[in-house]
């Protein structure tokens, strides 16, 4: 499967970090995985939600969790935020 390496910055704690999102997961699903795998880095220091939403960080858009990552249009290096 293919996978884009993205750039994800975390407002709420300041940080960046960079993951692999498989193209053909929907936006969803890759977010809430990608918070397991931050909640776990930071031993708890961030918290996420269900409800947590991915935005462009170029334009402010929010992605819409039902697409998959790849019609989202997230290729490699894009440059996301999580809140």
């Amino acid at each position: 499967m293919k996978k884009y390496l993205v750039d994800v910055y975390l407002p709420t704690i300041g940080k960046h970090y960079c993951a692999y999102f498989p193209a053909g997961k929907k936006v969803g699903e890759a977010t809430l995985l990608f918070i397991q795998i931050v909640e776990s880095l930071t031993h708890g220091a961030y918290k996420g939600t269900d409800n947590s939403l991915l935005f462009n960080a170029d334009d402010g858009e929010p992605i819409a969790r039902n697409l998959t990552v790849y019609d989202a249009g997230i290729r490699n290096a894009s440059m996301l935020i999580l809140i």
